[in-house]
């Protein structure tokens, strides 16, 4: 899989690496295509051979034989479009779980630095032009590849009864030719514009369902009505500049179709006049041409479905094309007993769209076993460390090491496996209570249990209907704000890290229960090292330094007891009494 690279690839290219993937049962469905191929010219050829011994007045053997061909043939042709079916079937149910089995592997390594620029749970809903894509596909494999042979054929067979009808096969492939080359491009643009829409349109809808209370208790508005034209408007008027695009493909096609098939029909009146084709000749190549003016019709009118192809695979390649984490580096987990030692100098880090320095050449040594809170403003920079020590972020300058290993090095995974975090961006997820905790893991029940004991969380889930496999349906949405929270809690304990990196989660939550998971953190039979985000006194007390922040810069550093005097933490707290 591809993880790091930026290229952008054009629709058709998008198109042609599926059919490479695809390339097997697509050749077996071009054998059995160009077999029917064959097999069909035995209608005109059959209809032809008919005509002359009927003409005679009798209906010899030879006409029964030839009947019976022809319906062998057709019958023949009828297994083989089963088999191309099946084919299509196998490759539409390989093409859905390919791209599912791929979302999943990329959404959780996508490097949140290519994000900032998206909203994650929108870009899913590319998934939906998968189904789109499967239909596509099957009309472009089955119907397209028929009606291209059938035209192939056909030509060569029309040229087969006189030389004449070689030119009006060229005059047929260059008019064909000339109608995609003249709104094929502006076709393909405009349905991906029309997409484009479609999606801001379902992202809008989203959100409304997402701040549903939001909306509802403002009482009388029209913004949700107003987006929602705003949208639908600019959808159809691209809609209907893609229409235009068919529309003027079909009407050139009527056009052409009007002038071959009247030409024909001349030309071949006048051979059969001139005796150089008989009846039968001529009876066979009108039907010829009929079957190849069907087939060049087939194509056209389902142009928008291979517009619709290529949008999909352009919407799908949003999520396919974003950079993921790759899978390599040293495995820290091997030999580490004892908490993680890290070790920051000189780090320096800057969003894409900023100014200036998120962080400016931020340096400190926090040792194993340590606790340590990270102080500061709002903007001051402590989320951006926290993701940059977590290896989110790695477009940093200076180093960050681990237990004397450059995170540059580190198999980022590895280390994240040694790291129980509860920051702003952990979340409770559809899933069991026991997948929240687990993440999927195989951990010791024994583990399990101690986590929700001292997290406090024993009871509740006691209280659930099917207690650890109770399906928590949306999430953190339906559940108390501190029952959530210490779900994350206990999820960043139960296999008991090396490094716990906690955000301020015990906002609103009562001083007792807040010093007993305090407690429990800094607990001395514990070994790890820990790194609170808390502009909490009682939190800077119980911590062996305080690291203090503003606008980027490390500005202090010290047990709490010397630092409370430092006018730059007497501004940011309360000092308890």
């Amino acid at each position: 899989m591809n993880t790091s690279s930026k290229k952008k690839y054009t629709p058709m290219q998008r198109f042609l690496q599926l059919l490479t993937l695809e390339r097997r049962e697509i050749l077996y469905m071009y054998v059995y295509a160009l077999t029917a191929g064959l097999i069909s010219l035995s209608l005109p050829l059959g209809i032809q051979s008919i005509i002359g011994f009927v003409s005679s007045g009798e209906i010899p053997v030879s006409v029964v034989v030839l009947i019976a061909l022809i319906v062998l043939a057709l019958l023949l042709m009828g297994g083989l479009q089963v088999m191309q079916l099946w084919l299509v079937e196998f490759i539409q149910q390989r093409l859905f779980a390919r791209t599912a089995f791929d979302f999943a592997y990329r959404v959780p390594r996508l490097q949140q630095e290519e994000l900032r620029a998206y909203y994650p749970p929108e870009l899913m809903n590319r998934f939906l032009d998968v189904p789109l894509l499967q239909k596509g596909l099957a009309k472009i494999l089955i119907d397209f590849s028929t009606a291209v042979i059938q035209i192939i054929f056909g030509l060569i067979l029309l040229s087969l009864y006189h030389p004449y009808f070689i030119f009006f096969g060229v005059i047929l492939i260059i008019a064909l030719g000339l109608i995609l080359w003249w709104t094929g491009d502006k076709g393909v643009k405009t349905s991906l514009e029309e997409s484009k829409y479609k999606y801001k349109l379902v992202a809008w809808l989203e959100e409304m369902a997402r701040s549903l209370s939001t909306f509802q208790l403002v009482g009388h508005t029209n913004l949700p009505m107003q987006r929602t034209d705003g949208y639908v408007s600019s959808y159809l008027k691209v809609r209907k500049e893609h229409f235009r695009v068919l529309m003027t493909q079909y009407f050139s096609f009527v056009a052409f179709k009007t002038f071959i098939t009247g030409g024909l029909l001349v030309l071949g009146c006048v051979l059969v006049v001139q005796q150089e084709i008989n009846i039968g000749q001529f009876v066979a190549s009108e039907i010829i041409i009929i079957l190849l003016m069907t087939a060049v019709e087939k194509i056209i009118v389902k142009l928008d479905t291979v517009y619709d192809v290529l949008t999909s695979l352009d919407k799908i390649g949003t999520v396919t094309d974003l950079p993921i984490e790759e899978a390599q580096g040293i495995d820290l987990r091997e030999g580490v007993k004892q908490g993680l030692e890290v070790q920051v100098k000189s780090l320096a880090y800057k969003y894409t769209d900023a100014k200036k320095l998120a962080l400016d050449h931020v340096s400190f040594h926090i040792r194993p076993g340590e606790r340590i809170c990270l102080a500061g403003y709002n903007s001051s920079g402590k989320s951006t460390l926290i993701n940059l020590l977590l290896g989110l972020f790695p477009s940093y300058e200076g180093s960050i090491a681990y237990n004397g290993l450059s995170l540059r090095d580190l198999n980022k995974a590895s280390l994240r496996s040694l790291i129980g975090d509860n920051i702003s961006k952990e979340q409770v997820f559809d899933g069991t209570f026991l997948d929240n905790l687990t993440l999927g893991q195989e951990l010791p029940m024994q583990d399990v249990v101690w986590a929700l004991e001292v997290t406090g969380l024993t009871q509740f889930v006691h209280a659930l209907p099917e207690g650890l496999h109770t399906y928590l349906t949306g999430g953190s949405m339906r559940l108390p704000a501190s029952v959530a929270r210490k779900i994350i809690l206990a999820r960043s304990l139960v296999q008991r890290p090396r490094l716990l990196i906690i955000d301020d989660f015990w906002a609103g939550m009562e001083k007792p229960e807040k010093m007993r998971l305090l407690g429990l953190l800094f607990a001395p039979e514990f070994n790890w090292t820990v790194l609170i985000v808390s502009n909490d006194p009682d939190v800077m007390q119980l911590c062996h330094r305080t690291l203090l922040l503003q606008e980027g810069q490390l500005v202090a550093s010290g047990p709490f007891a010397e630092m409370r005097q430092r006018h730059e933490l007497q501004d940011l707290i309360t000092i308890p009494v």
